[in-house]
């Protein structure tokens, strides 16, 4: 293991497949920015490694854990609360990317993807961002609407219903949505990241979320937001690029 530096990315890996652990091991290695710190091959290893290394993130692969993933992320979170998980996944299942997301994962991303891509999103997550490419979207949104009926998405952009946000607060949230950080926002607004964080803090309260992820996924059962600006853009940008 190459010696550990402080400007770089600690990551742990969590795989339960050797030959994948292998090819991730050289691609971390022959990268510059990022530290991989230790490998686990079981649940039980993750959690000790995790408590010992103390990673910036854990790319967690699901099937570690067998179908228990959801809760296990929450308890790594507990107990690394410093850590950040890419969830690192072969299924195209919506209730798999909702339950990881709602976990406190901060993305997934498929095992078919290209190691460019894996190294974007470590970096993404890294900086703040949240992160699940476009065919992710495309099943989160469409999980969302079927798990909440279209009779209580009101089509009146006046009703009580709808959550009622200033234009400040819709450009914050908008941006909120397309996966930037609050210090992301701040500079691109010329506003001080404390007062991006406190208008957080309020749309958060009046759409009815406790964070980040949970705003992007909530967004489209609004027309309120489907009549803004938002709509079409709430979600991160493209990462298949």
């Amino acid at each position: 293991m190459v010696e550990e530096s402080h400007t770089k990315i600690r990551l742990l890996v969590a795989e339960s497949f050797e030959l994948v652990r292998i090819g991730l091991r050289s691609l971390f290695e022959n990268n510059h920015s990022i530290h991989l710190v230790a490998e686990a091959s079981s649940i039980e290893d993750l959690f000790k490694l995790a408590a010992q290394h103390k990673p910036d993130i854990v790319l967690m692969d699901l099937q570690l854990s067998g179908g228990n993933y959801a809760e296990h992320i929450t308890k790594l979170l507990h107990a690394c609360p410093q850590s950040k998980v890419l969830a690192f996944s072969h299924q195209n299942s919506e209730q798999t990317h909702l339950k990881t997301f709602r976990s406190g994962a901060m993305g997934i991303i498929s095992k078919h993807h290209s190691s460019d891509l894996l190294l974007k999103a470590i970096h993404a997550i890294h900086a703040g961002q949240i992160w699940f490419d476009r065919n992710v979207t495309k099943l989160l949104w469409q999980a969302q609407f079927d798990a909440n009926p279209p009779v209580e998405i009101k089509t009146d952009k006046h009703s009580s219903q709808q959550p009622k946000l200033s234009d400040s607060e819709r450009h914050i949230a908008y941006l909120a949505c397309k996966g930037l950080s609050a210090k992301e926002i701040s500079a691109q607004l010329l506003v001080t990241e404390k007062t991006v964080r406190n208008q957080l803090s309020v749309i958060y309260r009046k759409i009815g979320v406790k964070k980040q992820i949970e705003l992007c996924l909530k967004a489209p059962l609004y027309n309120y937001f489907k009549e803004s600006y938002l709509f079409g853009t709430f979600f991160p940008q493209d990462h298949e690029k």
